[in-house]
């Protein structure tokens, strides 16, 4: 029998494939990767290592802050759904059907022909806009703790404050496009990691 939590991850993960397969059928997809060009040429090189850091910082300070805070800072809204005997840790639903392993694949693909579009969609509602620091710092802390609502612990969306004001110093620069551009890097390194993740077990048996 499921646990609520296996419940509500199974159902995010229906949900959103629905939505990414429509997104799919959509037209949009070109559109949307065409936001890769600002980076193209040396850029990129550029690009992955900052990036990388900008990972390694923001995992640091996150598990520091999930440390140092705890009952608060490692506190997610998914341990509510846990039962007696059983763990839930704060993770994001968002790649919950990587945990399924006969559709971790096929959703990975999925998720990151996606990825773009998802971007766009954060870049567009916390940085279009922005002007001052004091807006680039409230909306980046919005930014990071919006991620909550997946699941992500508090500590890890305080800590994603940092990443969005990179992205906000980004797009003061040029714009959604390039903002865009720079958190299509981040995630995909992120889903990179995911895929190496996914494959390990082959390699290990």
């Amino acid at each position: 029998m499921l646990s609520p939590f296996e419940i509500v991850a199974i159902g995010f993960t229906a949900f959103i494939t629905v939505d990414m397969a429509k997104y799919l059928r959509s037209g949009e997809l070109k559109k949307d990767f065409s936001s890769l060009r600002t980076l193209r040429g040396w850029k990129w090189l550029g690009a992955i290592p900052v990036t990388l850091v900008l990972l390694a910082v923001t995992i640091s300070f996150g598990l520091f802050l999930m440390q140092i805070g705890r009952p608060v800072m490692d506190w997610s809204w998914l341990k509510l759904l846990q039962t007696p005997g059983e763990k839930v840790q704060g993770q994001n639903l968002m790649t919950s059907g990587l945990r399924i392993p006969w559709f971790a694949l096929p959703f990975l693909v999925l998720l990151a022909l996606n990825v773009p579009r998802l971007a766009k969609r954060e870049e567009r509602a916390f940085r279009q806009g922005t002007r001052t620091l004091p807006e680039a710092l409230g909306r980046s802390v919005h930014f990071g703790l919006i991620h909550c609502i997946v699941g992500v612990p508090i500590g890890i969306g305080l800590a994603l404050t940092i990443p969005g004001l990179w992205f906000t110093y980004v797009y003061l620069k040029g714009g959604v496009r390039l903002s865009t551009a720079w958190h299509v890097v981040y995630n995909y390194i992120i889903l990179s990691m995911a895929a190496v993740w996914l494959v390990s077990p082959i390699f290990t048996r």
